[in-house]
């Protein structure tokens, strides 16, 4: 029997392996995936893979030698050693491997080095060449149209543009079976700008008549026609990156000027769409770069028929807004059954964002079509937009329905509150704050991710319900007034109630912004009385929760809300007695300083509020000479000056001590003055012979008083 012969060699691609036919010319491009020089890829793919070979093999042989000049035969893992002679030198033991750390690592790989930075690309002589003769050639037959077309028949004229753009074109091709991928894109770029130069000149020098036809008509006709050509060379020459690109921006403009006036109405719309849905189809046939440029010009197609559509709902007849309206929806629906359907397959979806949108764009223009009604749109689209927000918040868990309501809602509500409040209707405009009210509350109970802003919304249109109303007239100031202040107390028991939970602190900071409304409604019709008895509300329900969550910071702003409340009430009813506006204040430092009267030192728990209560009377009492307040102040330093030494506390003892003292002094000091002039000066001189006398004694005494004061806490 003969040995059997061995297949020939065949010269295969190295990405697709599909067989390269052209030996000969190994830059020949790959018929299947268009990679360029092909075979001589494949040739260099087939040298590295026979060194590979050869390198195994010579592994293979030396490990052969290595085990044959062996001195101990090797033993499989499972084969019991040997017992081995005993040694003259004691090796010693191998070293035990760590815990919790495998006994066996491979052996450390050579050192791996970093990638080397990608070197920039630069512009090189051959790219350089390439596009400087492209632009000559280009700017000559521009100079041939424009200059000599009048020296030569318009037939040879237009036969020479004919035959250069379809030269460069074949040329272009050309280099793509050579794998000269600059000359195959310069040539195919060259190619192109002359087909717009022939289009162009056979209109404006009246080729076959060609002057006559419409311009709209003759530009769609003319791009249609380069885009034809240029999606044939595409599939000709699968490699080249011009023409599906030239292909792809010749096309966008036809339809809308193939519709001519009609481009404004429906059929504008209609044509506007279809082209983004056309940009969309062709993305995945293109290369990647082109691929981009199909999906922005998508995006850009349909922005500008869903603007055409919404333009047409809002300012156009009713009939055509109302066809534009349909047009726009139905292709919103056929996107959204598109993405469901992707969805259904695994494939990713870009859900949220771009769902809502779909959906809110018909809704705007719905919106549009309602504007015939009158009065009742703006209150009604507010109405539904909210409803809608209802349904998006009890279907949160299914992000596609809650997409396909939210975006309508958001857009509804939009738009009807902005037209009631250019149109200055605050009644209906309240009517729409208390209807926001229900899902802001629904979202705060039951979705816990959306729960610190849903609560905020929920108490605060309440608030906007009020405002509104006392706006529209609906509400007195004094009834407003009241319900906001209560909305403020009932925030901060809300808070109280969600102490530790992420909900109240934004419970919490409603509060203020509603006690302030309040104040201000109030004090807009000048009831101060009432200001002050709703500023003291907040205040009462702010202290009770900051005593119940040991919030310190609100207890103080509390305090200070509540004196503020006091004395608004005071100068609304005319109190001019200025005790009746620092003892409060007194009152609340003692109440603020109530953990630390018994165990920090007196300065520092009773010492604020005693000299804020005593000073103003003092003063008061000294400028004023009112016996009355006189007496009242010495008994109150008498008594603050015996309930420190009794309570051993120095800051009662002192205040109380200067207080008494310093109107006792201004007191005596009129009746000093009257006497004659010779008992002063003998009662000074008395009182130094005894101090001369005991002055061990008194020194000693003033020494242990001073003491004894200073060991007051």
């Amino acid at each position: 029997m003969s040995a059997p012969t061995a297949a020939p060699w065949v010269l295969r691609c190295p990405v697709c392996s599909t067989p390269v036919p052209d030996r000969a010319h190994p830059g020949t491009a790959c018929a299947g995936c268009g990679l360029p020089a092909a075979g001589h890829a494949g040739v260099v793919v087939g040298r590295i893979g026979a060194t590979l070979a050869e390198l195994h093999r010579d592994r293979d042989a030396l490990l052969a030698t290595l085990r044959a000049h062996a001195t101990t035969p090797v033993r499989s893992p499972g084969t019991p050693a040997a017992p081995a002679a005993q040694s003259a030198v004691r090796r010693p033991p191998p070293p035990r491997p760590a815990a919790g750390r495998p006994t066996w690592a491979p052996p450390p790989g050579p050192p791996v080095a970093p990638p080397a930075p990608e070197p920039r690309r630069r512009v090189s002589p051959q790219q350089v060449l390439v596009g400087l003769g492209s632009l000559l050639v280009v700017a000559a037959a521009t100079a041939l149209v424009a200059v000599g077309w009048t020296r030569l028949g318009l037939g040879f004229q237009a036969t020479v543009m004919v035959t250069a753009t379809a030269a460069a074109a074949s040329a272009s091709a050309w280099a793509a079976r050579r794998g000269l991928r600059v000359t195959e894109e310069a040539l195919a770029a060259t190619a192109a700008a002359l087909l717009l130069v022939d289009v162009t000149a056979a209109r404006a020098l009246g080729l076959a008549g060609l002057d006559e036809v419409p311009l709209h008509a003759y530009a769609a006709g003319a791009l249609a026609v380069v885009t034809l050509l240029a999606a044939g060379l595409r599939a000709a020459t699968r490699s080249t990156l011009v023409w599906p690109a030239v292909a792809l921006l010749a096309a966008q403009p036809v339809l809308p000027l193939a519709l001519g006036e009609l481009a404004d109405g429906v059929a504008g719309v209609v044509a506007l769409l279809l082209l983004a849905g056309a940009d969309a189809a062709v993305v995945r046939l293109l290369p990647r770069w082109s691929a981009d440029v199909a999906r922005l010009l998508s995006v850009v197609a349909a922005a500008c028929g869903s603007l055409l559509a919404v333009g047409l709902a809002w300012t156009g007849p009713a009939a055509e807004g109302a066809a534009a309206t349909a047009v726009l929806t139905a292709a919103a629906a056929a996107v959204v059954l598109l993405v469901i359907r992707w969805a259904r397959q695994g494939r990713t979806v870009p859900v949220p964002a771009p769902v809502a949108g779909l959906a809110a764009v018909p809704a705007l223009a719905l919106a549009g079509l309602a504007q015939p009604a009158g009065s009742v749109a703006a209150p009604l689209l507010a109405l539904v937009g909210l409803a809608l927000a209802t349904v998006c918040v009890l279907v949160w868990a299914s992000p596609l329905p809650r997409e396909l309501a939210g975006g309508p809602a958001a857009v509804l509500a939009v738009v009807g509150t902005v037209q009631l409040d250019q149109a200055d209707r605050p009644a209906a405009l309240a009517l729409v704050a208390l209807a926001a009210t229900v899902p802001a509350a629904l979202a705060a109970v039951l979705r816990p991710a959306a729960r610190v802003p849903a609560v905020a919304a929920a108490l605060l249109l309440p608030g906007a319900t009020v405002l509104a109303a006392r706006h529209g007239g609906v509400l007195a100031a004094p009834v407003a007034g009241l319900l906001l202040a209560v909305l403020g107390a009932a925030a901060l028991g809300l808070a109280a109630v969600r102490l530790g939970r992420p909900e109240e602190r934004a419970a919490a900071l409603t509060a203020p912004v509603l006690g302030l409304a309040a104040a201000v409604t109030g004090a807009s019709v000048g009831a101060w009385g009432q200001v002050g008895a709703q500023l003291a509300l907040v205040g009462v329900a702010g202290l009770a929760y900051a005593v119940a969550g040991r919030r310190v910071l609100t207890g103080w702003v509390a305090l200070a809300d509540l004196v503020v409340a006091t004395w608004v009430a005071l100068a609304g009813a005319a109190v001019v007695t200025v005790e009746a506006y620092s003892l409060p204040l007194a009152a609340a430092l003692l109440v603020a300083a109530a953990p630390q009267l018994r165990r920090a030192p007196s300065w520092q728990g009773w010492g604020p509020a005693l000299v804020v209560g005593f000073a103003p009377s003092v003063v008061a009492a000294v400028g004023t000479g009112d016996q009355a307040r006189t007496v009242l102040v010495v008994l109150a330093g008498v008594v603050a000056l015996v309930a420190g030494t009794l309570t051993h506390r120095q800051a009662p003892f002192v205040v109380g001590a200067v207080a008494a003292g310093v109107v006792g002094a201004v007191e005596v000091a009129p009746w000093v003055a009257r006497l004659e002039s010779w008992v002063p000066l003998g009662a000074a001189g008395l009182l130094l012979l005894v101090l001369g006398a005991s002055y061990e004694r008194r020194r000693q005494q003033a020494r242990e008083a001073v003491a004894w004061v200073s060991d007051l806490r």
